[in-house]
């Protein structure tokens, strides 16, 4: 672990720092609250041990600034000293602080807080990725492993204001197999669900750009998101799509477009005075032109 010790004392710094070290932890000195804050921003940090009364901006001031940096993270931070008022404690909790050791410093005590506080940012990490995996399934199709609806829209209008903002070009793609319907009837939901798994795995090995996002927006119907990116930029990846699709092979020969399963695309790109709905209405009539015109074919503004 990682302390953080903001003290101006140089010979309690090292006092402090010989007991921390004792227990196996790094420790990080600094000897002024601003020196505290450049370490704090260069190095990781996973305990700080502040001293409140130092020259410049006090300890209050510094862990004020440290939690506003750390915005929605936490680290604990523990003051240091020899005011022990209901008051100082008060001030010091409110200001951002989780614990108070009072100076001189007795070294066991210090210890058993450091372990303490260990334990509990331990704890609060753990959550933290537990957190973190939780947020990232609720955006993820558990069939598909693609982004769900939801986790699409969440891009969607995150895209939607920065093309806004920036006047910059946006398209989606809407996609659909064709006679997915004759599919299931035919060979089973099980190898349905298969079907599902390929088609959305090879369209996601034509996604190339971190920005851009292909999702299963509902049933085997697929969308794709493709920011900064003209109709005509949009139409070569959609075919590409089309054509990774066909390139399985799989079999369906119930389908209306051909012996092996195909996918029909609509493509539209934002225009001026659209609305974000109005954009998605868009390319879903393309995708009929698509599907009305003899499916496995691209749809759009050429």
């Amino acid at each position: 672990m990682n302390v953080l010790l903001v003290e101006d004392s140089r010979a309690i710094r090292h006092l402090v720092a010989a007991y921390v070290e004792e227990v196996g932890h790094k420790v990080l000195m600094a000897e002024s609250g601003e020196s505290a804050l450049e370490l704090f921003d260069q190095e990781h940090v996973d305990l700080v041990l502040m001293d409140i009364e130092l020259p410049g901006i006090d300890g209050f001031e510094v862990t004020r600034r440290m939690r506003a940096r750390l915005a929605d993270d936490w680290l604990p931070i523990v003051f240091l000293s020899s005011n022990s008022s209901d008051q100082h404690f008060i001030k010091g909790i409110k200001a951002g602080g989780d614990a108070y050791l009072a100076k001189p410093v007795n070294g066991p005590v210090l210890q058993s807080m450091v372990q303490a506080m260990g334990r509990i940012a331990s704890i609060q990490e753990q959550l933290q990725k537990v957190n973190g995996e939780l947020n990232r399934l609720a955006h993820v199709d558990v069939l598909t492993e693609l982004t769900n609806r939801r986790g699409f829209f969440m891009s969607y209008e995150r895209e939607w204001g920065r093309a806004d903002r920036e006047n910059e070009a946006l398209s989606v793609i809407l996609v659909d197999i064709d006679s997915f319907k004759a599919y299931n009837d035919n060979y089973g939901h099980l190898e349905g669900d298969d079907c599902l798994r390929q088609v959305a795995r090879a369209m996601a090995s034509c996604i190339l750009r971190p920005a851009d996002v292909v999702a299963r927006y509902g049933g085997e119907e697929f969308v794709v998101l493709l920011p900064n990116t003209s109709s005509d930029g949009a139409i070569l990846v959609a075919e590409r799509l089309r054509e990774a699709v066909e390139k399985e092979a799989i079999p369906h020969t119930h389908s209306l477009a051909g012996k092996t399963v195909s996918v029909s695309l609509g493509v539209a790109e934002k225009a001026e005075g659209q609305t974000s709905d109005g954009l998605l209405e868009a390319a879903d009539k393309n995708l009929y032109k698509a599907k009305e015109g003899g499916r496995n074919q691209v749809c759009g503004t050429f």
